[in-house]
């Protein structure tokens, strides 16, 4: 009882609704996206399926998973992975896509528009006017969950430093998540805001980024890099099959497809580089060609 009390007296200082979370968590946090060995590898086909380009990242979460599923079945986690790949090729969508899957919230962190992202992802200390935990902390005692899955873009786009509201200087982003990443110290990670240690590991970090020329060697370090290409004519297609499939009716998806397999060959025979996002375009050009009312 005298140890209840001392752990209890931690608490005293905060809020009720924030004493409530985080007591609720401590006592039934729970890990979604359990599956047994077969049912993870149809998981993982389904969204190679949908990305066959990214296949090497599809096969690094199986290889991982297929370890963790040895003697039965296991909640959905991966190992700390880079995504390293052009502009364009469906990153994101990939790891969204992932969680979405196996059916695990999933926390998305754009670095380029987070100042950095040091304080999305570790929160801001208490006493500061902008105090507030982290959205991974967040997410976590929302949730009731220890294992969610945070999605960091473009953090080639982490700086060295960042600046505080009052002039004051703090490391980068890169120093934080060492700390979440890295399992000796992800075992009792210390909340900022909270004051209080979180396990993390097992939560599933996939960062997306362009290039890791100017990324910190002890960082890259405890992390996966997967080398991604550019996904091929045949790929886009496919990815424009699919888009044309959703949305138009069936007795005019032959023409659709024909139509935009027509545009993407003069692109390709222009030696144009062609991304994800200008299959969506392309797509979407056809299907409102398509869909709009013909003026007699």
């Amino acid at each position: 009882m005298r140890r209840r009390a001392a752990s209890l007296e931690r608490l005293c200082h905060f809020k009720p609704d924030d004493r409530d979370s985080l007591l609720a968590a401590a006592c039934g946090a729970r890990a979604v996206g359990v599956v047994d060995r077969d049912r993870m590898e149809e998981r993982i086909a389904e969204l190679h399926a949908i990305y066959p380009w990214l296949a090497s990242a599809s096969t690094a979460v199986m290889k991982h998973m297929r370890l963790r599923t040895f003697t039965g079945p296991a909640p959905l986690h991966t190992p700390p992975l880079i995504l390293l790949g052009p502009p364009g090729i469906a990153k994101s969508s990939w790891a969204r896509d992932l969680a979405q899957v196996f059916n695990v919230p999933s926390v998305d962190i754009d670095v380029g528009s987070s100042n950095g992202a040091t304080f999305s992802v570790s929160g801001v200390e208490r006493g500061w006017g902008s105090a507030t935990p982290g959205r991974v902390v967040r997410t976590m005692l929302r949730e009731r969950l220890a294992n969610p899955l945070v999605i960091l873009d473009e953090i080639d786009k982490i700086p060295e430093q960042v600046t505080t509201s009052g002039g004051g200087k703090l490391p980068g982003a890169f120093e934080v998540l060492k700390s979440m990443i890295e399992p000796t110290t992800a075992r009792a990670w210390s909340c900022p805001f909270y004051q209080l240690p979180f396990d993390l590991t097992r939560v599933s970090w996939i960062m997306t980024t362009n290039s890791i020329d100017r990324m910190p060697a002890a960082f890259l370090d405890r992390c996966k890099v997967i080398r991604l290409e550019t996904p091929n004519f045949n790929h886009l297609a496919a990815a424009g099959r699919q888009l044309l499939r959703d949305s138009l009716p069936e007795d005019q998806r032959e023409l659709g497809n024909a139509l935009f397999c027509e545009a993407l060959h003069k692109l390709e025979k222009k030696h144009v580089r062609v991304s994800l996002r200008q299959v969506e375009r392309m797509a979407k050009t056809v299907v409102e060609g398509l869909s709009s009312p013909m003026l007699m």
